[in-house]
């Protein structure tokens, strides 16, 4: 397991660069002094085998330190993205049973608001890596959580053995690469980033931390890379294109092995990464949380770039995936049907609910295995293709969304009668967003504003249309075409008056290019971005826009100032030239 790999490699490796971030560089040594403190305070606070703990970080080398002391003393992690609203940090921490929070200087004062028991990071003293108790192959690992149908997040348990099982068959799938380095650009609070993780750190290679503002400005990114190239990186498909659309391509890959995953590859960010680097590995991953990070790879081919799908692979080692059909019957080979996943890969199940566990993990004719609820089938090369959803859940940037969840939030808010939400592309090559519909006394900028006091940002939709009501078909469902048909232009709002509109040349370039991201006729100038549809990848498309006019701009200075006045002003040198400004962007999808 990867908590008694690490020990050792901690000794053989001791030397070696384990951890990168900024200009911090930890070697295995004292990467593993770090993790050590961590277990020798949960040690002393009672922590034991089979307990959770939560942690509440800034992206830095505590992430990867504090899963490894955490292991230690036999317990399981659930990192806790840190920008999200209080309110909801505390509804994961109630579902995710954690009594114990780990937190750092920016966020000591959140974990203690929360009644946890919390653990300063700065109270750690290093010491010895070394395993506190047993660790067995069905003890926790962790716990990452997942968009719910019900309105409230499902924390799925991940054990050991399905860590390990996925670690191994990623990197027996990409040894003929033999990566030495890796760079994580995403959130802890989602596996995504762990395929990079935990692969680097069960090897011995280098992991390289990159922060958020960083992975959302394509020249600092693309300087980065170049300063301290890494051989291994793994993007969202919509993340890189969004990289590319403002910047580089080639200057934002890595040096050996490209991976994608999350969402749905196209052929044509296939064709530009071709273009550019004809030689560098690239895999299609797929997996989802609940079969612990990906289960199928595939190496992309210069065929792939001129099909229709990239197929989402073959099964990595320890694997076992079946197409089975409404009536639980295999598919035969070539027909659609929905993919289940079993063998170690697959989690324990969702905590507090034995319900939805046994209806989403069932027992079939192999075995145990997770329902994906993805139609899929098998082409003639053996690989899986994927061809959409059996139920209404949607991947916004990566992430997993049920739309119930949005809606419950929504009806949750005092002047909204009904809600309904879906997932929108303004184009087939375009991004999916999140698209709401409702029947409100407000408007979409006073609801949206609400949202984000209760959701994370990427759950809160990029377009809320406020229409009479909602339409159904014969049979009693949400006629969508009829929907839509109710908005005549949509993201339309009226002109501002005199004091919501642009007063100077900055702002009225800014509101130009608000609007022509957003899709918008006029925007105010106290309007706040995220507020009226946008998003980290739009915020992306504004940063690159603007960076044309003034080219020392950095994303962290756009982030701070969430409305065009206020970053007018900072941008004719008006406001401080601090990053941090009051009431600034929170973007964390990424």
């Amino acid at each position: 397991m990867l908590p008694h790999s690490f020990a050792g490699i901690s000794v053989s490796h001791a030397d070696r660069p384990a951890v990168r971030h900024g200009s911090t560089q930890l070697s295995y040594r004292d990467f593993a002094q770090l993790a050590g403190g961590v277990a020798q305070s949960l040690s002393r606070l009672g922590v034991r085998r089979g307990d959770t703990v939560a942690t509440l970080l800034e992206r830095s080398p505590l992430h990867p330190a504090t899963a490894l002391g955490i292991w230690a003393v036999g317990a399981a992690y659930v990192h806790l993205e840190c920008t999200e609203p209080e309110s909801r940090i505390e509804r994961l921490l109630d579902a995710s049973g954690a009594r114990w929070v780990i937190a750092d200087d920016h966020n000591t004062a959140t974990a203690a608001r929360t009644g946890r028991t919390v653990v300063a990071s700065s109270d750690m003293v290093p010491a010895p890596y070394a395993l506190l108790t047993d660790v067995a192959p069905d003890d926790r690992a962790y716990l990452v959580f997942t968009s719910g149908t019900t309105g409230h997040p499902k924390a799925v348990e991940v054990e050991h053995r399905s860590l390990i099982r996925y670690t191994a068959g990623f990197l027996a799938r990409v040894a003929p690469e033999d990566p030495a380095s890796y760079a994580t650009l995403t959130t802890p609070a989602s596996d995504l980033g762990n395929t990079c993780v935990y692969a680097a750190l069960a090897t011995g290679a280098r992991l390289d931390i990159l922060d958020r503002e960083l992975t959302l400005d394509p020249p600092r990114l693309a300087a980065e890379l170049r300063e301290h190239p890494v051989d291994c990186a793994k993007f969202t498909p919509s993340h890189l294109s969004a990289l590319a659309a403002e910047g580089d391509l080639a200057g934002l890959l890595p040096r050996r092995l490209l991976v994608l995953g999350g969402e749905r590859l196209s052929p044509s960010l296939v064709k530009d990464v071709r273009a550019v680097r004809p030689g560098l590995a690239v895999f299609n991953h797929y997996g989802p949380t609940e079969t612990t990070i990906g289960v199928l790879m595939h190496r992309v081919t210069a065929d792939d770039a001129d099909g229709l799908h990239i197929p989402v692979g073959t099964p990595l080692d320890g694997v076992s995936a079946r197409v089975l059909g409404p009536d639980g019957r295999e598919a035969a080979h070539g027909e659609e049907g929905v993919l289940h996943v079993g063998g170690d890969c697959v989690a324990r199940g969702y905590r507090g609910d034995a319900e939805l566990t046994a209806e989403k993990f069932p027992r079939t004719a192999w075995g145990r295995m997770y329902r994906t609820d993805d139609v899929v089938r098998m082409d003639e090369n053996g690989a899986y293709v994927f061809l959409g959803r059996a139920d209404r859940q949607v991947k916004v940037r990566g992430h997993r969304v049920e739309p119930g969840e949005v809606e419950s939030a929504l009806l949750d808010l005092p002047r909204v009668r009904q809600a309904w939400v879906t997932g929108e592309q303004s184009t087939s090559e375009a991004a999916t967003e999140l698209v709401a519909y409702v029947v409100a006394d407000s408007s979409a900028e006073e609801l949206s504003g609400e949202l984000h006091g209760e959701l994370p940002a990427g759950l809160v939709p990029s377009r809320i249309h406020c229409v009479e009501h909602l339409p159904l078909t014969a049979n009693g469902k949400i006629d969508s075409e009829a929907l839509r048909g109710l908005v005549a232009r949509p993201g339309a709002v009226g002109a501002p008056d005199d004091d919501r509109a642009a007063h100077t040349a900055t702002e009225r370039l800014i509101a130009e290019i608000w609007c022509a991201v957003l899709g918008r006729e006029q925007v105010g100038r106290d309007e706040k971005f995220l507020e009226i549809g946008g998003d980290s990848f739009k915020s992306l498309m504004v940063f690159g826009r603007l960076r044309r006019t003034f080219p020392d701009l950095t994303i962290g200075r756009l982030f701070a100032h969430p409305t065009i006045a206020g970053l007018a002003a900072a941008l004719d040198g008006e406001a401080a030239e601090s990053p941090v400004a009051t009431g600034g962007m929170t973007v964390v999808e990424l």
